[in-house]
């Protein structure tokens, strides 16, 4: 004790480090500064490290390059470099930070060689109050002013068919706090929609020691059949600290009418050869030959063959077989949408049911989940798309379904969309496989 009152200078030396909170009352979720000052005899050399601490619902995020400069310490001159942080807790009541250590290398002097420095902060306190009104709000987001906008692609939804994807896009800025901040949007949609939500895009920019954060969502809504969809509004709170009020703004739903799918058109007739005329001679002289020797069987068969061959089963069926093939995603999609139609007619459709929910049909469930995903979601890094799974599960389940199931034609709605607890479970469960 009295070599540190005769030596003060000493006592101020050992102090390599010391931090500070620049509020001692903040709200719920509210940027709190958190400065950490840093001394060395000499200049600096490379990069700090702060092992800062972990604490239940709170946040530590880095500001902005560290401020470099010299203070006089009892008389000696050190330099110094102060870094900003910024604390955000969910948490309500006295928050404590317990003391972290710091690593970073300074000289001596200004020749000297760089050494490791290590320090240990104090101790730091603050207390924080939940905004009134936010106690049914799962996170509370403190800022000053927000910009809330959104946008639909296509912007004319007035042409929307079963099938068709409508992409709505929300975005969110905001100053004075972080990007991490701001909590996802609801995804929720009504029955009869898929709901696809893309990765978020956070972006956190600083200029002349101002922060502002960006978040852009969007959210892709699929209708498979026709109807009246009415897609929700959507809310967003946070607390004014500056105004002490909590402020609101709604982004408008839509009302969307989806009309039934336009069938496929009709693929262009290829040009005739030039063997044409002697083929369809040969033709005419088989089938007259065949009509003489039997008039009524060759008729029947021919118009059992016909029937089975071009009905709307068969033909989405070689459509999606064929994409599958080609690796052509989107294809094969439809041409499975059209499939599931066909199949889903009268007295069909339970079948199919029955066979989706056995074991036969899990596979197929399970690689449409990876159809869906590749289409509507965003796998820019992702290999080519491989169809062989697919065919191979529907080749089993269409070989499973009642014969006379597979000759009629589709009159019915498509199915219900929006994935049971169970499918869902089998998605998810697919996705961490």
């Amino acid at each position: 004790m009295l070599l540190l009152v005769a030596c003060p200078a000493v006592s101020a030396a050992a102090e390599v480090v010391r931090a500070e909170l620049g509020e001692d009352t903040a709200w719920t979720g509210e940027a709190v500064p958190l400065l950490v000052t840093l001394y060395s005899p000499g200049p600096f050399s490379g990069t700090p490290a702060f092992d800062l601490p972990e604490l239940p619902l709170t946040v530590f995020v880095k500001s902005g390059n560290p401020l470099v400069g010299t203070e006089q310490v009892d008389g000696e001159s050190y330099f110094t470099q102060r870094h900003e942080f910024a604390l955000y807790t969910q948490c309500v009541g006295e928050i404590v930070v317990p003391a972290f250590r710091v690593r970073f290398a300074g000289k001596k002097t200004f020749t000297s060689a760089p050494e490791p420095v290590r320090g240990l902060t104090a101790e730091l306190r603050f207390r924080s109050k939940r905004p009134p009104g936010t106690d049914n709000l799962g996170v509370v987001v403190a800022v000053q002013d927000m910009e809330a906008t959104q946008s639909w692609k296509p912007q004319s939804l007035d042409a929307v068919s079963a099938g068709d994807v409508i992409e709505r896009t929300i975005s969110r800025r905001a100053t004075a706090t972080t990007a991490m901040m701001l909590p996802p949007v609801s995804t929720d949609a009504p029955e009869g929609v898929r709901v696809y939500p893309a990765n978020a895009i956070v972006q956190d920019h600083t200029e002349r020691g101002a922060s502002r954060a960006e978040r852009i969502e969007t959210i892709k809504y699929q209708f498979e059949r026709p109807g009246t969809f009415e897609l929700p509004d959507m809310s967003l709170v946070w607390w004014d600290p500056q105004a002490s009020t909590l402020q609101r703004k709604t982004l408008p739903g839509e009302t969307i009418n989806v009309v039934e799918t336009v069938a496929a058109a009709v693929a262009p007739a290829q040009p005739a050869s030039r063997h044409a005329p002697a083929i369809v001679l040969l033709m005419f002289l088989a089938i007259g030959l065949a009509a003489w020797l039997g008039r009524k069987p060759v008729s029947r068969f021919m118009t059992a063959w016909q029937a089975q061959r071009n009905n709307a089963e068969a033909l989405a069926a070689r459509r999606l077989l064929v994409a599958c093939r080609a690796g052509d995603a989107s294809a094969a999609y439809a041409a499975l949408i059209d499939w599931k139609r066909a199949v889903s007619a009268p007295d069909g459709g339970a079948n199919l049911d029955r066979l989706l929910q056995s074991a036969l049909g899990d596979d197929l469930q399970r690689e449409w989940a990876v159809l869906s995903r590749r289409v509507f979601g965003i796998q820019a890094s992702e290999p080519p798309w491989s169809g062989r799974p697919l065919a191979e599960a529907f080749a089993r389940v269409r070989h499973g379904l009642d014969p006379t199931a597979r000759t009629r034609r589709a009159v019915s709605a498509l199915p219900a969309l929006n994935p049971t607890a169970s499918a869902t479970r089998k998605v998810k469960s697919h996705e961490s496989g």
